[in-house]
This record gives C-alpha cells, sequence and structure tokens, in this order.
C-alpha cells in the first residue's frame, strides 16, 4: 500500500498502485539503458563472497557496481539494479530465492551478460520437493542471459552436467571451472608460504600464479569462479596478479581475529552470517584442516534455518563430519541442532546452550587461553550477533 509521507515535499512524491511494481520497472528500465557488462550470481552458497571479491578486483578494469550486503531478493535486486549510472562498466548482481520463479522473474531485471551458479545444496527446503527442484530453479537465471552471453558453472558440483546440458540448449557459451578436474579454469596445486597460499591455477590452458591468505575450499572455489568471469570478457589477468592477496571476506563468513576475552587470548573463526547443509560442511571441513597445536578446537553451532520437514535429518547428518574430525568440543544453540549433539561422540559434547546470555558462560569457564573458536549458524538465531560482540570486545553486550 503506497501513502504520501508528510515530512517529505508533495511536489517531490508520487502515488502509485503498487509500489513493488514500480520498483521492478525502475529496475528494468534503468538496467535497459546501461551500457555496463552485467554479472548475475546465483547458487545455494557463497554468493556475497563472490560478488565481493569479484567487485574488489574488477575495479582495477573500471568502474564497478555491485548490490550492498546480501541485497539478492525481491526488493534488493531491483533497488541494486537501480543505481546502475551511465558511466559504470561492470555491474555485479547476486539473485536469490526462497521458491520456484522467483530467479526468473529476477533476472529478467538483471538480464547478465555472464551469469554465474556457484552450487546446488538445500536451502529454503520447506519450498521444494527435492534437491533437483533446487537446481531447476537455479537454471532459471538461463533464461535470461543476453544473447551471446556466458554462463560460469561449477564442475565440482553435482548437477554441472544438468546445467551444462540446459544451458546447451539455450546456445549459452559455458565456462566451467574446478578444484580437481581438468576443465577450462582449474586448481593445480596449493602451496604454503609463510603467511600465505601459492595457488597455480590453469585458464586456458596457461598457467598463472596468484597468492591469497585464505585455504577454504569455498574460497578457492569463488578464486576459481572469478577468474572464469574475468577469463569470459578476454580481461587481462595480470593485472590482479598481487590483488587478490589483498581481499578480506566479508564478516560472519570464516573470518578469523583474534580477541581477548577475560585474560584469555582466542582465536575466532566467524562463519555466523548463514548457515545450511552445503556451507555447513565446508565450514566443518575447514575447521578439522586448521592447525593449531596445543590447544582445543571448539566449535558452536546454531540451527540451520529454512529446511522444512527434513530439518532434523539434515542437523544429525552433521554429526557424521564433525565425529571425523579433531574438534575437541562442540556447544550447540537452538531447536534441530540438538540433533546433531545427540549423535556426537561423547567425548566431543560440550553441551547444550540453552539461553544466548550463557554464552559468557562457555567464554569464562570452558574455553582456555590459545584456543581456537568457530562459530556457525543461521543468522536469524543470533549469533552473528554474538560474533560481532565478541569482535568489538562487548563481552556484556552478549
Amino acid at each position: 500500500m503506497s501513502r504520501k509521507l508528510k515530512f517529505i515535499n508533495q511536489n517531490k512524491q508520487i502515488k502509485v498502485s503498487n509500489t513493488h511494481n514500480i520498483l521492478k520497472s525502475i529496475g528494468y528500465n534503468t538496467r535497459n539503458f546501461s551500457n555496463s557488462k552485467v554479472i548475475g550470481i546465483t547458487g545455494t552458497a557463497g554468493k556475497t563472497t563472490l560478488k565481493n571479491l569479484l567487485n574488489f578486483v574488477l575495479l582495477k578494469y573500471g568502474k564497478t557496481h555491485s548490490s550492498p550486503k546480501s541485497f539478492n531478493n525481491q526488493y534488493g535486486v531491483p533497488i541494486s539494479v537501480s543505481n546502475l549510472s551511465k558511466d559504470t562498466e561492470f555491474g555485479i548482481f547476486e539473485i536469490g530465492m526462497s521458491k520456484k520463479g522467483e530467479i526468473n522473474d529476477l533476472s529478467k531485471i538483471v538480464r547478465p551478460n555472464i551469469g554465474v551458479i556457484t552450487n546446488i545444496s538445500y536451502a529454503h527446503k520447506e519450498n521444494f520437493h527435492s534437491l533437483k527442484d533446487i537446481a531447476k530453479a537455479k537454471a532459471e537465471i538461463l533464461n535470461n542471459i543476453s544473447e551471446d552471453g556466458y554462463i560460469i558453472l561449477n564442475k565440482d558440483d553435482k548437477f554441472f552436467k544438468y546445467l551444462y546440458n540446459k544451458a546447451k540448449l539455450k546456445k549459452l557459451k559455458i565456462l566451467s571451472f574446478s578444484l580437481k578436474k581438468k576443465t577450462n579454469i582449474y586448481l593445480k596445486k596449493i602451496i604454503k608460504t609463510n603467511n600465505l597460499y601459492k595457488l597455480i591455477i590453469n585458464i586456458q590452458n596457461k598457467d598463472y600464479l596468484f597468492y591469497t591468505k585464505y585455504n577454504f575450499k569455498n574460497f578457492i572455489q569463488n578464486v576459481l569462479a572469478t577468474l572464469s568471469i574475468l577469463s569470459s570478457m578476454n580481461l587481462d589477468l595480470n593485472i590482479i596478479k598481487k590483488s587478490i592477496v589483498k581481499f578480506y571476506i566479508p564478516q560472519g563468513r570464516g573470518d578469523i581475529s583474534k580477541i581477548s576475552i577475560y585474560g584469555k587470548s582466542i582465536k575466532l573463526i566467524d562463519e555466523s552470517y548463514n548457515a545450511n547443509p552445503l556451507s555447513m560442511k565446508s565450514a566443518i571441513n575447514n575447521f578439522s584442516r586448521y592447525k593449531k597445536e596445543g590447544s582445543k578446537k571448539i566449535l558452536i553451532l546454531g540451527d540451520m534455518l529454512e529446511l522444512g520437514n527434513d530439518s532434523k535429518k539434515f542437523h544429525r547428518l552433521l554429526s557424521n563430519e564433525i565425529n571425523k574430525t579433531d574438534i575437541s568440543k562442540v556447544y550447540v544453540y537452538g531447536n534441530d541442532i540438538k540433533e546433531t549433539y545427540k549423535n556426537l561422540k561423547i567425548q566431543k559434547r560440550g553441551r547444550i546452550i540453552e539461553r544466548l546470555d550463557y554464552m559468557k558462560r562457555i567464554f569464562k569457564k570452558d574455553i582456555n587461553n590459545n584456543d581456537v573458536v568457530m562459530i556457525k549458524g543461521s543468522n536469524a538465531t543470533g549469533l552473528f550477533k554474538i560474533s560481532q560482540n565478541l569482535k568489538k570486545g562487548r563481552i556484556n553486550a552478549i
């Protein structure tokens, strides 16, 4: 429902019958008059980090605009596209969904020259019967990629062949990336060097060398996706050879901080921005590979939300992943995450946190100096806010 606002000059207001439709029209028409090279990113996990990384490197080539934060829904996408300016060379937009048809509608506004599908996993499961249905919904972006445009696909994803075949039917150009298979853009080797990681990446049959601060599987996949996008535009990759190492991942998506609390120094790995089965599994495996001798690895988990009737099953399966790791103790907060806790090895069980303010007790009594703590859960659980307060030293705000 629209209404005029008393505190704004009446001559500067236009009353419309449907504000959402007008918002979409503004986004659509802004895109229509833009000469920007537009990239549309969808997938279950990694969209925001990929968008941020891509924005970071494309600034080396020209004026770039991207959607703020995670503006990827029915309101965020048209708002983001509406802010494209005439002299913007690159536009980068996340396209999310919670049900069938949403990506088709939103990608009509974005009309990407280059589309990216990062991966397919369970999220918003309550609106889908199967993982294949989620893959079909993500594939809707293929309907609206511009003529002669590209789709970038993850060859390591179980739905790669399905998406590849649909893209071929649409007559799109296809580039794929992989952590382990020879394809257009793939990782050949990672070498640890001091506090950095040296990546040897084969791009269209030529080896390139890049450095990064991170060795997370999902982050390396985002590097490969970024290089695939740049390659599709025939941009000179030598320009960004020294840039990726300067990129910092967004807060709550695996950033590492050293915090002081109750007279103790603790490493905090913050994965608290969001959670689904794929990102949760990746975070657990990344944490398992994190080497820290002479200290404990503490995992604090919250619920993965919007998984529908299968939620308890997905939470139960997490215990299988954790039980295979060297994680010392696991603390849980939420409802279905208790299924994870119940199926852990007894020696890995920390405790069930009934209220968020009990977290103070965990950090005061159960966590020791030099321990490493990872926090992971859906944003709505409140764990993201806890992590932010910990990093700012606001223990009393918990």
